[in-house]
């Protein structure tokens, strides 16, 4: 019987994510087709947040251990294709802020080559969130124009890489001029503020409008992006960062022939498990090709997750903030 202890996050309750806590476990032994991971670091994704408050559309079982990925070694396997030393990365629904994670073998990830631990654990659900926005929801094509907004937070970072890789025009709105910077860094072409966005847009569109709208904050910038697509765009839904769920007229997509699209990555390969691999494997070779790799702001000790999600909290991180066990 093993008797291994671990440090994880634990959530006991939904609110604050002051009451997180910092808690030892024991070890439980492997099921097949499993193994263990000895995490080496956890990427800090906003929904990790709103899970702990209670507020997104999944509400685990309390008590429940928050974080959707990670990136560690085997550490213990009974499968001779991840044998122990073998670097993964493992995506879930939440239980990543650990020490130590089981799973299962049929959802382990190959790590990308040359990534570092806080790249890889970073990684995964962003670049899957900006492929199933933008290629198998939008079906973006080269030289079309891609408005994104909440641009250097981590999906958005991705979407301007997996965009640029595939030979968009990438407009990315961000907050302050340090962001948009490096939204230009990332591959943007142009980088604005919110606060003239509409008339910038008009000025480089030639009032054409943009193709794309990739969305992970909701809120009045949707509403004013609205002013700015073609006739026959396409709106991504893909979160609400900034707190506000917009409504909207429907008689807006009726006169603009536009399509408004909600993007749930991980839902979508529920539905769609055969689709998984291939898009995975996309995703992997863009990768391994340089042309995606996540902005790391920053990494913290696993203990310190509070002070992290509140960074995430406080729009003050520029691509992914990492957790280190």
């Amino acid at each position: 019987m093993l008797k291994n202890k671990y440090n994880a996050i634990l959530c006991d309750r939904f609110g604050s994510i002051n009451n997180l806590k910092y808690s030892s476990f024991t070890s439980t032994p492997l099921k097949n087709n499993q193994v263990r991971i000895k995490v080496k670091a956890c990427g800090i994704n906003f929904p990790d947040k709103l899970m702990v408050e209670g507020k997104y559309q999944l509400k685990p079982s309390l008590p429940f251990i928050p974080g959707m990925e990670l990136s560690g070694i085997i550490s213990e396997s009974n499968n001779a294709k991840y044998p122990i030393e073998t670097k993964v990365i493992y995506q879930m629904r939440f239980g990543a802020y650990s020490e130590e994670v089981i799973a299962n073998i049929d959802d382990l990830k190959i790590f990308p080559r040359n990534f570092s631990y806080e790249e890889a654990a970073g990684f995964s659900v962003a670049a899957q969130t900006a492929y199933v926005s933008l290629v198998e929801r939008a079906n973006i094509l080269e030289e079309q124009t891609v408005l994104i907004l909440g641009a250097t937070g981590g999906v958005g970072l991705a979407a301007i890489q997996l965009a640029n890789a595939i030979g968009a025009k990438v407009i990315a709105v961000c907050s302050t001029k340090r962001k948009q910077k490096a939204a230009i860094k990332a591959g943007a072409k142009y980088a604005l503020g919110y606060e003239n966005m509409i008339n910038e847009v008009k000025e480089i569109t030639q009032k054409e409008g943009v193709d794309i709208i990739y969305d992970p904050i909701g809120g009045e910038y949707f509403l004013n992006a609205l002013k700015i697509i073609k006739w026959g765009g396409k709106v991504l839904i893909v979160g609400f960062a900034s707190g506000s769920i917009p409504s909207l007229p429907i008689n807006i997509p009726l006169i603009k022939g536009i399509s408004v699209l909600g993007v749930r990555a991980g839902e979508y390969f529920r539905k769609y498990p055969n689709l998984k691999k291939p898009a995975m494997d996309k995703i992997l070779n863009i990768a391994n090709k340089g042309l995606i790799t996540p902005v790391i702001y920053d990494s913290m000790p696993l203990r310190d997750a509070i002070k992290a999600l509140k960074k995430i909290e406080n729009r003050e991180v520029i691509g992914r903030l990492i957790l280190n066990p």
